[in-house]
């Protein structure tokens, strides 16, 4: 059941109640007694919590991915021109 706002017609408080969307039912202030409206909110949307949903981790993995694939590129683009040092001994040669 979803819980909906109410803001009171007379103190403008605001309170929650947990109600079924079929209730048609008056919601009453609880600080004044007066009857309140709800209010028409965008909602939080949709958030999965627990250890067990993916979230950001999978974000970063398919980041790295894609950055390993583009160093790879990169390596590979600079073994074909020359530029490639695979060993120290390599480094020390091309000075």
């Amino acid at each position: 059941m979803p819980t909906y706002d109410y803001v009171c017609t007379k103190c403008e408080s605001v309170q929650e109640e947990f109600h079924s969307i079929f209730v048609k039912q008056d919601i009453l202030c609880n600080k004044c007694g007066s009857k309140c409206k709800r209010k028409i909110s965008s909602g939080n949307g949709f958030i999965l919590k627990g250890g067990d949903w993916p979230s950001k981790e999978m974000k970063l993995k398919s980041d790295m991915t894609k950055k390993s694939a583009r160093m790879k590129d990169v390596s590979t683009d600079r073994e074909k021109s020359g530029e490639a040092v695979k060993t120290i001994a390599d480094l020390k040669n091309k000075d």
